[in-house]
C-alpha cells in the first residue's frame, strides 16, 4: 500500500547577513601586478594560466600581457582600467582547422572575509573589453562559458559553478569596456551550486570551444576590476516544496537554462538503425514512439534525428555530423505540428536547410506516433488521433542517410517558457532495420537498458555532480519532490511524524541503505526548480530504522541544518 504522502517546510535555521552601509564586501581580486603569469600551462602557480587544447596539442599563439594597456579605451566612468589581463587568442582557420577548446585562468588567489556559508550572497564582478576582432564575428559554432572553481578542484570537478555565456556577452571590437556582475548561484550548468564560498582559495576561468571557424584574426580579452563580492542585503525567501506522484516512464527534462535550443535526451546504441535498403511495402520499416506526457510549453520540440556515422550520447553530433534526417514533434495551442527536415554535406548547420512538404497537425501529444518507411525514399507520418501525411525524399541523398545511422531522441524548449519542462516516452519500437527489432516498454522496466540506449545526449549529462536530463521512472520510485530555488543549506528530509525538534527526520537515502538505493541526485530542471526522484525503499519507516517496518504516512521538508543520518 502506498503510504500517504505529505510536504512539510521547516526552517531550523536560517542563513544570516551582516548589514552595512556598502551593501558589498569585497572578498577576492586580482589587480594583475603582482602575480606571475604562466602561458600554455597548467604549473599550478599563482596568477593567470593560458591554456589551449587542439588536434595538435599545446603551441598555439596565446599570449599573457599585463600592465601594459593605458587606460584610453572607453567605457563606464566610474572604473579605471590600469590593472588589467590581455588575452589574446588567434582564430586562423588555416593554422587551426579543427575544433579549438582554450581558456584564460586566474588561478587560487586568497579570499579573505567570505564568512557567508551562503553561495547566493557572492557575485563575481569584472569589466572586460574586446579589441582586434570582435569575438562574434569568427564564424562557425562558439560556446564560451564563464567560472569560479574553490581550492580542491577544476573546470567540470567538485567544488566549482559554471555558466554558459552567449556569444553577445562580449563587446564588440573596439567599443571599450562594459562591466558585468554575475550572482554565482546563477550558474546554470556544471556543479551549480556545488562552490563552497568560504574557501581560503578561488580561482576564476573563462573558456571557449569553437568549431568550424572560417574568419581568420586575432581576438584581444582585456580584463580589468575583477573581484568576488559578498552581499551585505537579507537573505531570499526560504525554498517551498512540493510531492508529485511519479508515473512509470522515460521522463527527459529540459534542465539546462542556459541556451533555448540546447537538446537533452538519449539515442540508440546500436549503429543501424536505418531504412534505406530495407525497407519495402510488403516490409516497411517503422519507427513508433508512445509519449505518456507532452503537456508542455508551446514550441517545446522533441527531434528525432537520423544522423549517418553518429556518435552515441554525442550532445553535438546533429550539429557537427554531415547528413542527418529529422522527425519534430511540436507542441501548440492549437495542437501537434510534425515535420521532416533534413540536410547532407552540411557539417557545422541545422536541417531546417531542407523541408519536405508534410506538415501534419495533430490535436494529442499524448499516445503512439510513428513514422514508417515503404522504400528509400517514401515515409509516411502517422499521428496519435489517426491524421497521417506522406513525403518522399529526393533519391539523390537517400544514400546519405544508410548505415551506419543511430537515433538521437532530443527535447529543446525553443523558447524560456520550455525551461524546466519535460516529455515522458512510455514505449519505443523500432521494426524491421538490419540488426533486428527493438522494443522497450518503459512502463514496466525497473532500470535503463544502455546496451538499448545512451542517455547521453545532453550538454550537461557528462558533468559530474549532475544527475543528466534522462530518467527512468519505475512502479519502485513512486514519488518526485521537487522545490524551489535558491535552498542554500537546506537538505531534503523524510519522517512518519509531524515533530518539528524531534529528532526522528533522517535523509531518504538513511532508509535506502538497507537496499543500497538513493534518491537521485536533487537538481536544477530550468531555472526554478529542483526535482530529485524517490525509490519505494527510501521512504520513511515506521519505527525510524534502516530496514524497519513500513508505514501508511510519510512527509517531507527542506531544513537547514540538515539531518545527521
Amino acid at each position: 500500500m502506498n503510504p500517504t504522502i505529505k510536504a512539510l517546510l521547516l526552517l531550523a535555521a536560517v542563513c544570516s547577513f551582516t548589514t552595512s552601509s556598502e551593501g558589498q564586501t569585497v572578498v577576492w581580486k586580482d589587480d594583475f601586478d603582482q602575480n606571475p603569469l604562466g602561458a600554455n600551462s597548467d604549473d599550478g602557480s599563482y596568477g593567470a594560466v593560458a591554456f589551449n587544447f587542439t588536434s595538435t596539442g599545446y603551441g598555439s599563439p596565446l599570449v599573457m600581457i599585463t600592465n601594459n594597456l593605458p587606460d584610453n579605451l572607453p567605457g563606464d566612468p566610474s572604473f579605471t582600467h590600469s590593472n588589467n589581463c590581455a588575452f589574446l587568442f588567434t582564430t586562423d582557420p588555416v593554422l587551426y582547422p579543427n575544433a579549438l577548446n582554450f581558456g584564460l585562468r586566474i588561478n587560487r588567489l586568497p579570499v579573505t572575509g567570505n564568512t557567508n556559508t551562503s553561495l547566493r550572497a557572492y557575485f563575481l564582478n569584472f569589466d572586460i573589453a574586446v579589441q582586434g576582432t570582435s569575438f562574434n564575428s569568427i564564424g562557425g559554432f562558439v560556446a564560451p562559458s564563464i567560472g569560479v572553481y574553490g581550492m580542491y578542484s577544476g573546470e567540470y570537478y567538485g567544488d566549482g559553478a559554471q555558466t554558459n555565456v552567449p556569444v553577445s556577452f562580449f563587446p564588440a571590437a573596439g567599443t571599450g569596456y562594459q562591466h558585468v556582475s554575475v550572482p554565482l548561484a546563477s550558474f546554470g550548468t556544471a556543479n551549480a551550486g556545488a562552490l563552497n564560498p568560504t574557501d581560503s582559495l578561488m580561482s576564476f576561468f573563462f573558456a571557449a570551444y569553437m568549431a568550424g571557424h572560417s574568419y581568420p584574426g586575432t581576438v584581444e580579452i582585456d580584463l580589468a576590476n575583477m573581484t568576488i563580492t559578498m552581499s551585505n542585503t537579507p537573505p531570499p525567501p526560504p525554498p517551498t516544496l512540493a510531492i508529485v506522484p511519479a508515473k512509470p516512464g522515460l521522463r527527459v527534462f529540459a534542465q539546462d537554462h542556459t541556451a533555448t535550443y540546447n537538446q537533452e535526451g538519449f539515442g540508440t546504441v546500436d549503429l543501424n538503425q536505418s531504412w534505406v535498403g530495407v525497407a519495402t511495402p510488403s516490409h516497411p520499416v517503422s519507427y513508433a514512439i508512445t509519449l505518456g506526457d507532452f503537456d508542455t510549453a508551446n514550441n517545446y520540440t522533441l527531434y528525432v534525428q537520423f544522423l549517418q556515422n553518429g556518435d552515441p550520447g554525442n550532445p553535438y553530433g546533429v550539429y557537427f555530423g554531415n547528413n542527418a534526417l529529422v522527425w519534430s514533434i511540436t507542441h501548440q495551442d492549437s495542437g501537434f505540428t510534425t515535420a521532416i527536415n533534413w540536410k547532407t554535406n552540411a557539417p557545422t548547420g541545422n536541417e531546417n536547410n531542407n523541408a519536405l512538404s508534410l506538415t501534419t497537425t495533430s490535436t494529442n501529444g499524448r499516445g503512439t506516433w510513428i513514422l514508417k518507411f515503404t522504400s528509400d525514399t517514401d515515409g509516411t507520418v502517422y499521428a496519435p488521433d489517426g491524421t497521417s501525411g506522406t513525403f518522399s525524399l529526393d533519391p539523390a541523398v537517400a544514400a546519405d542517410f544508410a548505415n551506419p545511422l543511430v537515433i538521437d531522441f532530443g527535447t529543446a524548449p525553443n523558447t524560456t517558457a520550455g525551461f524546466g519542462q519535460w516529455i515522458t516516452f512510455n514505449k519505443i519500437a523500432i521494426t524491421n532495420v538490419v540488426d533486428g527489432d527493438i522494443y522497450d516498454d518503459f512502463t514496466k522496466d525497473s532500470y535503463l537498458d544502455t546496451g538499448l540506449w545512451n542517455p547521453g545526449f545532453s550538454f550537461n549529462s557528462a558533468n559530474a555532480n549532475n544527475a543528466g536530463s534522462v530518467f527512468l521512472v519505475s512502479t519502485n520510485t513512486p514519488y518526485w519532490v521537487n522545490w524551489t530555488v535558491p535552498d542554500d543549506n537546506f537538505t531534503l528530509a523524510t519522517s512518519t511524524k509531524v515533530e518539528k525538534n524531534g529528532s526522528n527526520w533522517f535523509t531518504p537515502n538513511y532508509y535506502g541503505t538497507v537496499s543500497g538505493v538513493t534518491n537521485t541526485l536533487p537538481q536544477l530542471m530550468g531555472g526554478a526548480l529542483k526535482w530529485t526522484l524517490i525509490p519505494r525503499d527510501c521512504l520513511p519507516t515506521a519505527d525510524g530504522t534502516v530496514g524497519g517496518p513500513t508505514t501508511g504516512a510519510a512527509f517531507f521538508r527542506l531544513q537547514n541544518p540538515p539531518p545527521s543520518q
